[in-house]
């Protein structure tokens, strides 16, 4: 199959349950890489958390590309952006009136910080920050930060009732979205890591069908909804993931990427 693209989710698919990327993942990678593919992460976390991540591979950053925070923001992994979604300040002070008992933000973030709202307690989002190589500050009043996404924190059981409880209008002014059962992100409104890899893509001149991307779970479903983007779903994928898939490798614990990448891309040494 000829591929000039290979788009990979992070936690639970290019990260094992250790949050490592295995020998023979980052092998079959550097290796596609190195025959011009390029590899992007699609992901939900800021660029430097994406960075850290990516530090075994030692790609150039000026001749590279990452999708961070779920598609709000489509940058060279120099850190210069191609395209942004930012966050209105109204939609950040909508975001803030939705803050429940029990659950851990809104935590707020752009192309370098974490922020939590004026008043709010610095609890849990420090932790989430340092494993994303970001400080953590307070909002001030009227400063527009240019906040790219927001995220709301709790025990999975509680994340369920929250989003149930959600009003209406949420859903029609945000593109929400889960990152496993303990975490719900906000984004505005039609962001997706489906729409950030169209993006991409068009930038790159390559066509859809020369795409690849692998994913696990509800914030991929964008990006498997392309209809000519090969899309490869893990072994450990939710099952809407994995009805959508045109391949299913095996899971992130077992090498799931490099197994389909060795078997379904040509690459001539």
């Amino acid at each position: 199959m000829k591929i000039k693209l290979i788009a990979v989710d992070l936690d639970g698919t290019l990260l094992n349950s250790k949050k490592e990327v295995s020998p023979k993942t980052l092998k079959a990678l550097k290796r596609a890489r190195a025959h011009g593919i390029y590899v992007v992460p699609l992901s939900g976390r800021p660029l430097p958390g994406v960075l850290k991540v990516f530090e075994p591979f030692a790609f150039k950053a000026d001749e590279n590309f990452a999708i961070c925070y779920n598609g709000g923001l489509v940058q060279r992994m120099d850190g210069q952006i191609l395209h942004s979604s930012a966050l209105t300040p109204e939609n950040v002070d909508h975001l803030i009136a939705l803050k429940r008992p029990g659950i851990m933000g809104p935590y707020l973030m752009n192309t370098e910080d974490f922020y939590v709202p004026k008043g709010a307690s610095k609890f849990g989002v420090s932790f989430v920050a340092k494993a994303r190589n970001m400080g953590v500050k307070v909002m001030e009043d009227e400063v527009d930060y240019q906040i790219i996404k927001g995220e709301f924190v709790s025990l999975p059981s509680l994340m369920k009732k929250f989003r149930a409880a959600l009003p209406p209008a949420a859903d029609k002014e945000f593109t929400i979205s889960a990152s496993g059962g303990q975490c719900l992100e906000f984004n505005t409104y039609g962001t997706t890591k489906g729409n950030a890899l169209t993006y991409l893509l068009d930038y790159l001149d390559i066509p859809q069908k020369e795409a690849m991307v692998f994913g696990d779970n509800n914030n991929d479903l964008s990006d498997f909804s392309l209809p000519d983007v090969f899309k490869v779903a893990m072994g450990n994928a939710i099952p809407e993931i994995k009805q959508r898939a045109d391949y299913i490798t095996a899971s992130n614990n077992q090498d799931g990427i490099a197994k389909a990448v060795e078997q379904l891309v040509d690459m001539e040494d």
